[in-house]
């Protein structure tokens, strides 16, 4: 069997992507789906940031720390922190807890 184009290739991940984006939309438009939604997000992100972060130090966080650093973040934004603030409270909670 040969392979599709190139083309055709780029066309159907474009479609894959964009059927899967709004399937997520679709979820995220009710209420609950959405905080969710929100909070997987800013969990993804934080915990990047938490590695970037401990790379660029030359630190090797403990086991565990990154997810009660950013489940600290996730659950302060959820109470209506912001972004500032939940990063602040939680770093000095992470630090008090995982003291490296």
């Amino acid at each position: 069997m040969s392979r599709p184009p190139q083309r055709f290739t780029a066309l159907l991940a474009a479609a894959t992507a964009a059927a899967t984006a709004a399937a997520f939309m679709a979820a995220l438009a009710q209420p609950a789906a959405r905080a969710r939604g929100v909070g997987e997000i800013v969990m993804v992100v934080c915990l990047s940031a938490f590695e970037s972060e401990m790379a660029q130090a030359g630190k090797n966080p403990p086991a565990g720390m990154a997810n009660y650093a950013c489940s600290c973040v996730v659950d302060q934004i959820s109470s209506g922190s912001s972004l500032d603030t939940a990063r602040t409270s939680c770093r000095t909670a992470t630090a008090r807890r995982y003291p490296i």
